[in-house]
């Protein structure tokens, strides 16, 4: 899950320089490779079958071969154009009948946040109409980015051809694991590192086909609480780790006192605003987390 370009910019610049008559086969090839390779990485027990039987959901599986009737239009369409029909097919073949395609400022948004999630959509996007404004406007600008120069999604409002784009890595794990409980928080930390990444990296001309992965590896297997309210004297940092790489850490107070805005951004997840939230003690997940990522260097 990301966007056009970060998904299919390399992949598209090598069918372009293959003969017309022969890019449809090697897309094919392409994919069908990918998927035994898929079962491979787990060669045993049952020469990786189980990995399909027993370890991905049915219609994930289902849908991630259905995927190849619209991957193989790339070449001809350009990357937003495959990405935006492949966002619209999904809509349309969710279990729960979503209604009409969104259209209009947020619809990339609401359409890349229901995959992510993978699980009740419908308050998913109940949810995100009761986002405080500035967060929803984060999230519909941000995942709206296609990080392609002049390329723009028909369906959404936004026009940017500046970048870098965005990609948070361990997003849709975030969404479908502290999102199940609460969808409404999960959101909102979302849209938080969203709004720290880009004061990290401001939009500009130069970037418009970079992006930035913005890793979150110490957030994704927690529950909202525990991300609210971390251990005392912690606090959660975004860190610029590289020209276009970025990720979450855990910091001491006395760290969080020194750093600098340059390089890193105090992740502010104001709790107090966020509905329905308790404070709650300390989880051993959390500090599992924190012990494994907090304190080792990037």
């Amino acid at each position: 899950e990301a966007h056009p370009g970060a998904l299919f910019r390399a992949f598209r610049r090598v069918i372009l320089e293959r003969p017309q008559e022969k890019s449809g086969n090697d897309v094919a090839f392409y994919f069908v490779h990918w998927f035994a390779d898929l079962a491979g990485a787990e060669a045993s027990p049952l020469t990786g079958c189980e990995k399909f039987v027993l370890k991905f959901p049915l219609h994930v599986l289902s849908s991630f071969i259905d995927s190849f009737q619209v991957v193989w239009k790339l070449g001809p369409r350009t990357e937003t154009e495959v990405l935006e029909e492949y966002l619209k097919w999904r809509w349309g073949t969710m279990p729960t009948n979503l209604g009409a395609c969104p259209t209009g400022a947020g619809s990339v948004a609401k359409m890349r946040l229901v995959l992510m999630a993978q699980g009740d959509s419908l308050e998913i996007l109940r949810q995100f109409r009761l986002l405080p404004k500035s967060d929803a406007n984060i999230l519909s600008k941000e995942l709206a980015i296609t990080g392609c120069p002049g390329q723009h999604f028909i369906c959404d409002d936004l026009r940017e051809s500046r970048g870098p784009a965005l990609l948070v890595y361990y997003a849709p794990a975030l969404m479908q694991k502290a999102g199940r409980k609460d969808p409404l928080g999960a959101l909102r930390i979302l849209a938080e590192v969203l709004r720290q990444a880009r004061t990290l990296w401001p939009l500009n001309e130069s970037d418009a086909e970079k992006t930035v992965l913005v890793r979150i590896d110490i957030l994704k297997e927690l529950e909202v609480p525990d991300i609210l309210e971390p251990a005392t004297g912690v606090r959660f940092v975004l860190a610029r780790n590289s020209l276009y790489d970025g990720q979450v850490k855990a910091a001491s107070l006395a760290e969080v006192q020194e750093i600098n805005a340059a390089t890193s951004q105090l992740l502010n997840f104001n709790r107090a605003s966020f509905t329905g939230f308790r404070p709650r003690r300390l989880s051993l997940l959390f500090l599992t987390s924190f012990l494994s990522f907090g304190t080792k260097p990037a």
